[in-house]
């Protein structure tokens, strides 16, 4: 039982591992991450591919994989480039070059170089690769290094990559190396998988896909992306807060408030693959997903429609400076409460406006849009004083549908009464409180303005 134990929780403990929310959470646990990105710029790269060019394509998966890498305080990168420097018939077996330096937070410089590049030259992975052992360093053995090849072909000098490869590994100079191929074609596959693990760009439209792959690979873990769908189904949804549960037990696991990157992407999260999850998404009113579950060894990518629009109660006139209560209803539901003159982010959808003023005024079938703000206007209120002779009983009646409704009971206490009351013509019933006599029953009816003042005598 002893022995079981520690196996099990040498066995949580690695799980665990997996499950950290960021590098930089458990630096001291593990070595800092290096990622080399070497770049293929031989003449080939210039070919015309889909709808750009090959090198295009190499830039593009590149610039996607430096972009979620770039927030991570523990992972540096670094840019080496061959064929860039040398025109193809001068047959340079060694234009290769270490263009940007092992740094964190440097997308924008690797970025900024390959922007500049014009490919040109010939093909030396073997060399670029050994060069590489000198950009690691005498001191490789302090980091987890990784190498990632993006090349459209094979070696052109004659020297054999994936020996330089090996001899990496087993000197502890590399821990891991990837090859992203540019339309490399199915019967050459085996030509880069001895260089290290292989995925292939097959058309420049899933280059999104392959980065993804690339990422999740590359730190070795879980990794999860949410996609907040607008209405062009686009993720460009944020800001909201999401919370996983387990499906199984019902609780609560994680909660992440949603963000986008500087370079536009959702922000990766790390979720435990061994359950299944609801996720709710606390848009107003909320989007719920049910038995998502996570994939080990890729990116995972949830995608959720959620577009959202605003709506905003503004009231017409100057002289109205409160704040009205409002309520939003969807098929009969309340949504949300919101007060006038403050726009409230909603799902784009249709909705019921009920706005508390006196008498209530509610209208139906307001349409939000994506990005827009809808507003509804009323009219500002104007106020009425009751001046009353003796304590009354009573109430202010409004015509609708040919029926009286009441709006608003009168004080039984007060002399003296104010109250704000929406455009209209209204009628108040009354009766002195002491007299006992129904004939003592009197109805007085006025009109109020939008913004305008009045006293109101009973008597």
């Amino acid at each position: 039982m002893y022995n079981y134990s520690i196996y099990q929780l040498f066995k949580w403990c690695a799980v665990a591992g997996m499950m950290i929310l960021s590098l930089s959470l458990h630096a001291q646990q593990e070595k800092p991450l290096r990622v080399l990105f070497v770049v293929d710029a031989s003449r080939s790269m210039l070919s015309s591919w889909d709808r750009s060019t090959r090198f295009f394509t190499a830039k593009e998966v590149v610039e996607k994989i430096t972009d979620s890498l770039d927030h991570m305080a523990n992972v540096q990168m670094g840019l080496r480039i061959y064929g860039h420097q040398s025109p193809q018939p001068m047959n340079d077996c060694e234009d290769s070059k270490m263009e940007v330096l092992f740094k964190t937070a440097n997308a924008d410089a690797i970025q900024d170089k390959l922007d500049v590049i014009r490919p040109q030259g010939v093909t030396p992975i073997a060399y670029s690769l050994e060069q590489s052992i000198d950009d690691f360093g005498v001191n490789a053995k302090n980091y987890n290094n990784v190498v990632v090849l993006v090349s459209d072909g094979f070696e052109s000098c004659g020297l054999n990559p994936c020996e330089v490869v090996l001899r990496m590994r087993n000197a502890g100079v590399i821990t891991k190396s990837y090859v992203i191929g540019i339309g490399i074609n199915e019967t050459d596959y085996h030509q880069f998988s001895c260089m290290g693990e292989f995925m292939n760009i097959p058309s420049d439209d899933q280059t999104q896909q392959i980065a993804d792959i690339a990422i999740a690979k590359i730190l070795n873990a879980v990794y999860t992306r949410v996609d907040l769908l607008d209405i062009e189904q686009k993720a460009t949804e944020t800001d909201v807060v999401m919370t996983f549960y387990d499906t199984e037990s019902g609780l609560e696991k994680y909660n992440y408030y949603h963000t986008i990157n500087p370079r536009g992407i959702p922000d990766s999260i790390t979720l435990d693959p061994n359950l299944v999850y609801n996720l709710q998404v606390h848009t107003t009113p909320p989007v719920f997903m049910k038995n998502v579950s996570i994939q080990p060894g890729m990116l995972n990518v949830i995608t959720e429609s959620s577009p959202q629009g605003y709506l905003k109660v503004a009231v017409r006139g100057e002289t109205f400076k409160g704040r009205l209560n409002c309520i939003y209803r969807q098929k009969d539901k309340t949504v949300t409460a919101q007060v006038s003159n403050t726009p409230q982010k909603l799902l784009v959808g249709v909705y019921d406006v009920e706005i508390l003023t006196l008498p209530v005024v509610i209208i139906k079938n307001v349409e939000v849009e994506q990005d827009q703000t809808t507003t509804v206007e009323i009219q500002a209120p104007g106020y009425v004083t009751f001046l009353k002779s003796d304590y009354c009983l009573g109430a202010i009646y409004e015509y609708k549908d040919n029926r009286l409704n009441e709006v608003f009971e009168l004080n039984d206490s007060n002399l003296k009464e104010t109250l704000a009351l929406q455009p209209g013509k209204y009628k108040v019933i009354y009766r002195i409180k002491n007299k006992k006599d129904m004939t003592a029953t009197k109805e007085l009816e006025f009109e109020m303005v939008s913004g305008a003042s009045q006293n109101v005598g009973l008597k």
